[in-house]
């Protein structure tokens, strides 16, 4: 794995993808008593999609969902499927784990934040938690 820091300082890991592309890996970091995380950069042009999320060791329990903007400033709940896109905590959404998400949820969007609980009910984690986001090349 080859570590190095993006243009916005975010550090990242590059790994080649056993099927196709390279999956980058960046950290998505929840502040502690915060519910959202910091940007996760996909790439203004569509470059690239979130496929999977590693839960740190240490999670309040919560399920997952996502905010998405489109110029990296105003960020509105991610839907798809006619509903807030979400992972159940009950279903993977827990310390220790990773969760494989839908690409194609996040096909249009060039920034993502990953929140802890719903955007109706967020959870607040009860310390720093930093999640690892995979990101594929498209």
């Amino acid at each position: 794995m080859a570590a190095r820091r993006d243009e916005r300082g975010v550090f990242r890991e590059e790994v080649q993808s056993v099927q196709r592309g390279s999956v980058e890996v960046a950290a998505a970091v929840i502040a502690a008593a915060a519910s959202l995380s910091g940007d996760v950069d996909l790439g203004g042009d569509g470059a690239r999609q979130l496929v999977g999320l590693q839960l740190p060791a240490a999670w309040t329990a919560a399920s997952l969902t996502f905010a998405v903007s489109a110029d990296g400033e105003a960020y509105v709940p991610l839907f798809w499927g006619g509903a807030e896109y979400t992972v159940e905590a009950a279903g993977g959404a827990a310390a220790s784990s990773g969760v494989s998400l839908e690409p194609a949820a996040f096909a249009s969007w060039p920034f993502v934040r990953v929140r802890s609980g719903t955007a109706a009910a967020p959870v607040n984690q009860a310390a720093e938690r930093t999640l690892q986001a995979l990101t594929r090349a498209v």
